[in-house]
């Protein structure tokens, strides 16, 4: 009867633990999902708002644009007089045009790649009905190409390329500029200098404004990577508690039951790889219940780091220290005999015996070695089952001789 009695109570410890086992990793897991979940959410609204940054750079080109296209105004008035109501309207059209992108843009109606197409094609629409217009179209052509090049092209430059470059490359296209009026115009250099100076406010617009955007832009990129850079660093940290909390008791720092047992199987599967000897001793710490209730928990906690201290320092350094539940621990000996187990094991014990004459409580545990070469087991847990039940027959000899 007591044999049946002693068998049930084994079957309910060895179920409580594997519940145990299950709850702890569901909790770990979940915790990483939420964690991965948040995290990824954090990193997709960086990504959008750099994307934001990168976009925005279409407004202060498109109104560059803009204002070059209203300098020209008074350029068209004084070269193209008779010319000039036609022109004025195709020029309002095409600012029009621009602040409709700027709008339809910032309003997220369209994309900035839309918006630069919709404006782009206005103009180029608007420049080839100019053509019509005009006496001499190769030369009206050749000469709004090269400023239709240098709006859209100079305002890229600007902002990809070191101040000087960019400022070398805007001398360029306002000599080019200059040549072709000079070079098919009745003007003199000082009136063409003054009819074209519509380029040079362009020129010198786009060069502000590039600038402004590109120091805005670097600032704005400066402050998401160091945001980007102190979530990276919280996130490894995160990972990094999480790791602890899936690997080590928190109080004792020795390995948890999930991590020890994958340890456990890997050792298995070395020992019969390598033909080395394996042998584990299931250990539980005698009267912490009664030193909980008596002194309470901080002396309990104190009699539990004790005798992993006393277990760290007794074993050997590849050794493994598991935390099995409460008070019950598990140590892992590769390539140690069950006798070397053994001499371990009252190593530790004589350590225990001098905490114990200096400490209000005794410092005891009860232990069950077993060595793999002794029996083939058919999976991990009966090969632990196995030392657990010969550590409670200890426990059970040890009382029944304090009894007596």
């Amino acid at each position: 009867m007591i044999e049946v009695l002693i068998n049930f109570k084994r079957n309910l410890i060895s179920t409580y633990r594997k519940i145990t086992k299950f709850t702890e990793s569901s909790t770990q897991t979940k915790q990483s999902i939420n964690m991965s979940s948040d995290t990824g959410r954090q990193l997709k609204m960086f990504h959008q708002e750099l994307t934001k940054q990168n976009e925005a750079h279409i407004v202060p080109f498109i109104v560059a644009i803009c204002f070059a296209i209203f300098a020209y105004i008074g350029y068209d008035y004084v070269t193209l007089p008779l010319l000039w109501p036609y022109l004025l309207i195709l020029r309002l059209f095409a600012i029009l045009c621009g602040i409709i992108s700027i709008v339809l843009f910032l309003r997220k109606t369209i994309s900035a790649l839309t918006a630069w197409a919709f404006f782009f094609i206005s103009n180029a629409l608007t420049l080839g009905y100019l053509v019509t217009l005009y006496d001499d179209p190769i030369h009206f052509m050749a000469g709004n190409v090269n400023l239709s090049v240098a709006m859209f092209i100079l305002p890229l430059a600007l902002l990809t390329y070191p101040l000087n470059f960019s400022i070398s490359m805007t001398m360029i296209f306002i000599v080019n500029y200059l040549f072709w009026n000079l070079l098919n115009s009745s003007f003199s250099l000082s009136e063409t200098l003054v009819h074209g100076g519509a380029f040079i406010i362009f020129t010198v617009l786009v060069s502000i404004l590039g600038h402004w955007s590109k120091i805005s832009s670097i600032k704005k990129l400066t402050e998401l990577n160091l945001i980007i850079e102190t979530k990276n660093q919280e996130i490894l940290e995160q990972n990094r508690k999480l790791e602890l909390l899936a690997t080590y008791d928190a109080l004792t720092g020795a390995y948890n039951r999930g991590f020890g047992l994958q340890l456990l199987e890997d050792r298995i599967r070395q020992h019969h790889r390598d033909k080395l000897e394996l042998t584990i001793v299931y250990i539980d710490v005698d009267n912490l219940k009664t030193t909980n209730d008596r002194l309470g928990h901080k002396y309990g906690d104190q009699l539990i780091v004790g005798v992993v201290e006393s277990m760290r320092s007794g074993i050997r350094q590849g050794d493994l220290v598991c935390r099995m539940g409460g008070d019950e621990f598990l140590l892992v000996m590769s390539n140690c005999s069950l006798a070397g187990a053994n001499e371990m094991m009252k190593r530790i014990c004589g350590q225990l015996d001098v905490l114990s004459s200096t400490s209000q409580f005794p410092y005891e545990i009860s232990w069950g070695a077993l060595s793999c070469d002794r029996d083939n087991f058919a999976s991990v847990d009966e090969f632990i089952e196995r030392a657990d039940r010969m550590m409670y027959e200890s426990k059970q000899e040890k009382k029944n001789k304090q009894h007596h």
